[in-house]
């Protein structure tokens, strides 16, 4: 049976089997300027031409290139145009160009329109503006402008870019999306990540969570905005937890990544059992707490005798009594402006602030000869503590103290610190608060410029002891919130050519002294360590040293305050004012293009948009 079958088989392997005959090349039929008389034009290209007929627009195929068919279909679709001359046909021709031109014109003038459209919502939500001004006053502007400068043709332009409120939220949220996961791209190819969280309420009552990360990317430690939640109901410990698990959840990110987390001291955060800190550090096993360097310098410097804490309440009550009435305000306006002082207004007092005391009692201190006699002459009881010399000593001993203190306070702040920047300055204070005390027990005051001055116009006022028992104070607050030195152990982070793990303590296991050796003897990377900063240097050393670097870039990742979260809600203060107060969709994708150094992919954007003019 199997003989039988096998002659009707076809058996490709056998080696008698005869090749069948070539299939024949497609033969491509070339157009003939001289179709024209028939209607019909090349519609294809050089290479691959194709009858177009120029009535009805048919595009007929490549074989189609025949004198009978092309005749055929003019004599069968067309036959009030047989006989037509040839200049007939040609104007026609010259009709086509001129629509696919314009047509081309057309789809270049939308693209463009379309990517200023984006440029401009970009720029509205990087002002911090309401959505409406791009259209009731960018374009009217720009079209002013440009009529005047250019032209009318180039204002009738402008015209033609979509620039509504509805258009500008759609361009915000998409760019905003863009940049989002270009964001989490980078943070999933990142090795690991730190986070900087804190809570506050907006204009509207709501409570908000923001979190920033810090990644590496392309050789180099990044900052941004991971994402901005509007809380439900209260700002616990659950809540705060869940938004955070929930967006990494969606993202698909990985929480054994993150190595360092960022917080102020405040309940919900750091609750021994269910704080936020707590549910993160049982998830990430690498991460480290640090508790916010600019609250603990606040909470050090919060604390005075009951002496100055009497001038501080008096200083308030004296700014409320001058701010709180309208006439009053004006009144001492219109004295400072007489006397041609340098400031015509006091500032208010914020607890929360963490510049407050030392601007507010400057600017009293300034204005304290205007401030007595405006006191005097509406008689308030507050006036006498400005003729009393004792008082005003006390004043000026403040002022000079909460100064030193915002000079800390402003060195603590900004993007891309690490710990050894900021331990270098608290410990650096830490120190001149025990050379002023002892200055101080020994009489001098020159380290407090205002306090000195005051001194050597009355030197019976006594205050010395005072301004000890004070500095004293402040130095065991300081002790008490910045207990250990973080650097210890890790000085090879900051100088690996200087640090000899034989002689100094290096908090390293034996392999990785051996490493650092290695590093503090290479000639070539000395070279690196003086053109690069000190995480772009490490991350070039992983390449050749990956666990060394490793561990100095989990410590550099880490932040060391929450600047960035408390200058974010500074940003949503004035995003999310009482007249824009129902701003919730588009709040996050505001700050993200606002906050972010991440630009958007505008190309890539565009290529899945159809490009449409505004009407």
């Amino acid at each position: 049976m199997a003989q039988v079958m096998d002659k009707f088989l076809k058996r490709t392997s056998d080696d008698n089997v005869v090749a069948g005959p070539s299939k024949k090349p497609k033969i491509m039929r070339k157009y003939n300027p001289d179709f024209v008389k028939y209607g019909f034009v090349n519609g294809g290209s050089v290479a691959e031409p194709k009858a177009q007929c120029l009535e009805c627009g048919l595009m007929l195929s490549n074989e189609a290139l025949k004198p009978s068919k092309l005749k055929r279909h003019l004599d069968a679709k067309h036959p009030s145009l047989v006989g037509k001359s040839v200049e007939f046909f040609k104007r026609k021709q010259d009709e086509l160009h001129m629509q696919k031109r314009c047509v081309l014109s057309l789809n270049s003038s939308s693209k463009s329109a379309l990517k200023a459209s984006y440029l401009v919502a970009r720029r509205v939500a990087q002002s911090n503006k309401s959505f409406t001004i791009a259209e009731e006053l960018l374009l009217p502007a720009a079209v002013d402008m440009c009529r005047e400068m250019v032209g009318e043709v180039a204002a009738k332009k402008l015209l033609s870019i979509p620039l509504s409120n509805d258009t500008i939220s759609r361009r915000i949220l998409d760019m905003a999306e863009d940049i989002q996961q270009q964001l989490l791209c980078r943070i999933k190819s990142s090795p690991f990540y730190a986070l900087q969280l804190d809570e506050s309420t907006d204009v509207s009552s709501a409570q908000m969570l923001l979190v920033f990360v810090r990644y590496q990317w392309e050789s180099k430690l990044h900052d941004d905005i991971l994402f901005c939640r509007e809380l439900p109901t209260r700002a616990t410990a659950h809540e705060c937890f869940r938004c955070m698990d929930e967006y990494f959840s969606e993202n698909e990110l990985e929480w054994q990544k993150c190595v360092g987390v960022c917080s102020d001291g405040a309940a919900s955060m750091t609750g021994r059992h269910n704080g936020v800190i707590k549910q993160i550090l049982d998830r990430a096993p690498e991460a480290e707490w640090t508790h916010c360097f600019l609250h603990r310098e606040s909470l050090a410097a919060k604390k005075m005798s009951p002496e100055l804490n009497e001038v501080m309440n008096v200083c308030v009550k004296t700014i409320n009594f001058i701010k709180k009435s309208a006439v009053n305000s004006r009144c001492f306006a219109r004295l400072c402006e007489g006397v041609d002082a340098e400031h015509v207004q006091l500032l208010y007092h914020s607890e929360v602030r963490w510049l407050s005391r030392g601007l507010v009692l400057n600017r009293l201190y300034e204005l304290r000869n205007e401030v007595s006699y405006f006191l005097s002459e509406e008689e308030c009881p507050l006036a006498q503590h400005f003729t009393d010399t004792n008082f005003i000593a006390k004043l000026a001993y403040l002022c000079d103290i909460f100064s030193l203190l915002n000079q800390l306070n402003i060195v603590l702040q900004g993007r891309n610190s690490n710990i050894f920047f900021v331990a270098d300055k608290v410990q650096a204070f830490k120190k001149k608060l025990s050379l002023w005390t002892k200055r101080t027990q020994e009489k001098r005051m020159d380290m407090f410029p205002l306090l000195s001055d005051i001194l050597e116009t009355s030197p019976e006022i006594l205050i010395c002891d005072l301004v000890s028992h004070h500095l004293s104070q402040l130095s065991e607050k300081f002790e008490e919130y910045f207990p250990k030195d973080l650097r210890e152990g890790n000085m090879w982070m900051v100088d690996p050519f200087s640090v000899d793990p034989s002689k100094n303590d290096v908090a390293l296991p034996s392999d990785l002294e051996s490493q650092l050796l290695d590093v503090s003897t290479d000639s070539t990377l000395k070279i690196q360590w003086d053109k690069l900063d000190l995480a772009t240097f490490w991350i070039h050393v992983s390449k050749e040293y990956p666990f060394l670097s490793l561990r100095a870039i989990k410590q550099l990742l880490r932040f060391t305050t929450t600047y960035l979260c408390e200058s974010a809600f500074s940003t949503v203060a004035t995003t999310k004012t009482k007249s824009r107060n129902r701003l919730r969709t588009t709040l996050e994708a505001t700050l993200r293009l606002s906050l972010s150094p991440i630009p958007p992919q505008l190309d890539q954007m565009m290529s899945r948009k159809q490009a449409q003019a505004s009407h």
